[in-house]
């Protein structure tokens, strides 16, 4: 499970890098901060796989201190919720998101694309 679990990483590192590259937002610099992504990306791919094999359960009755029994929702979902949140706001800043891409182009923060013969020298 470790090893189907590196490999996964592995592949959703590579194809955030490479859609962040085509869309000229990729800095090495953000490195670091792209795979804490892709780690938020594997526990919302893993809960979310749970929260389905569960039966998509959204709410539950809780029955409180007092005694009264209300309706909240349930441990899984609410952390579901919150990663969802926590990605898009990662995606918003990578430029992942049509949202994030017009702002990084509005300031002007995108890396410009060379040719294909600067490219080629480059590496």
């Amino acid at each position: 499970m470790l090893d189907e679990l590196k490999k996964k990483r592995g592949k959703v590192l590579k194809e955030t890098k490479n859609s962040m590259a085509a869309l000229g937002t990729y800095r090495k610099e953000f490195d670091v901060i792209i795979k804490r992504y892709v780690d938020l990306r594997l526990q919302f791919d893993t809960l979310n796989e749970r929260w389905y094999e569960e039966g998509c359960r959204i709410t539950e009755l809780y029955t409180n201190k007092a005694g009264a029994t209300n309706e909240r929702k349930t441990a899984l979902y609410a952390s579901i919720e919150k990663l969802r949140k926590e990605l898009t706001e990662m995606e918003n800043i990578f430029g992942l998101t049509p949202k994030g891409l017009k702002e990084i182009k509005k300031k002007g923060l995108e890396q410009k694309k060379g040719s294909a013969l600067e490219k080629m020298l480059n590496g």
